[in-house]
C-alpha cells in the first residue's frame, strides 16, 4: 500500500481550489491537474508499507493529535517546484498558524522515527499541488499571484492511501484522528 498522512480540506475550500485552476487554465497553464477530492496538504509521505502497519500508524496519530490542539490555516498565493523556470510542480502556499501546523508535522516526524519508519528528512514545505508537470511559457501570474483562498480550521490528520484507478490517483481516508481541545497546546 502507498500510504501518506496528511490533512484534509473542507469541501467548500476544494471547490476554491477547483476555481482557482480554472483561472489558471484560462491563463494558458497546461499540466496535468489533480482532482478536486485529491487536495490535501502532506505533512508526511510514508511511500510503499505492508497494511499490517495501518494499525500502528493509527496509534501514531492518535497519540500525536491528542497532544495537538486545532488551529487556522489560510491558502494563498502561487509558487513552483523547483521555480517558475523549470517548475516540475504547481501549487498554492499554506499560512496561518504555521508554527502550531510545523510542531503537529515535527511530532508526527519523529513517533514514526521512534518506531523505525524511514522517512524523507528534506525541509517540510507545506502547500497544496495544484498540477504537475506544468507548462507555464510566458505567463504572467500578477493577477492571481497574491489571490486569497480561504481559511480553515484544522480539526484531524489523515492516514491516506494513494492507489491509482483507472490511469488516475485516487486518494483513500484509511484513518482520521482528531486534534485535541483547541489551546491545549503550550
Amino acid at each position: 500500500m502507498r500510504l501518506f498522512i496528511g490533512v484534509d480540506l473542507p469541501v467548500k475550500l476544494k471547490q476554491a481550489l477547483l476555481d482557482f485552476q480554472s483561472q489558471l487554465k484560462l491563463l494558458g497553464v497546461n499540466g496535468s491537474f489533480k482532482s478536486q477530492d485529491n487536495f490535501h496538504i502532506t505533512l508526511e509521505f510514508l511511500g510503499e508499507l505492508d497494511v499490517r502497519k495501518i494499525s500502528v500508524l493509527s496509534e501514531i496519530l492518535s497519540k500525536v493529535a491528542s497532544n495537538r490542539g486545532r488551529f487556522e490555516l489560510e491558502i494563498a498565493g502561487l509558487g513552483a517546484f523547483p521555480s517558475f523556470k523549470r517548475p516540475h510542480t504547481l501549487w498554492t502556499a499554506v499560512n496561518g498558524s504555521l508554527t502550531k501546523l510545523n510542531r503537529l508535522r515535527d511530532d508526527l516526524h519523529q513517533e514514526l522515527k521512534n518506531k523505525g519508519f524511514v522517512l524523507d528528512e528534506r525541509q517540510f514545505k507545506p502547500h497544496i499541488t495544484l498540477a504537475s508537470r506544468p507548462r507555464l511559457d510566458n505567463i504572467d501570474f500578477s493577477v492571481v499571484q497574491s489571490e486569497k483562498l480561504g481559511k480553515f480550521i484544522v480539526k484531524d490528520v489523515v492516514l491516506f492511501e494513494s492507489r491509482a484507478l483507472q490511469g488516475k490517483r485516487v486518494y483513500e481516508v484509511l484513518y482520521r484522528a482528531g486534534l485535541g481541545i483547541a489551546g491545549s497546546e503550550n
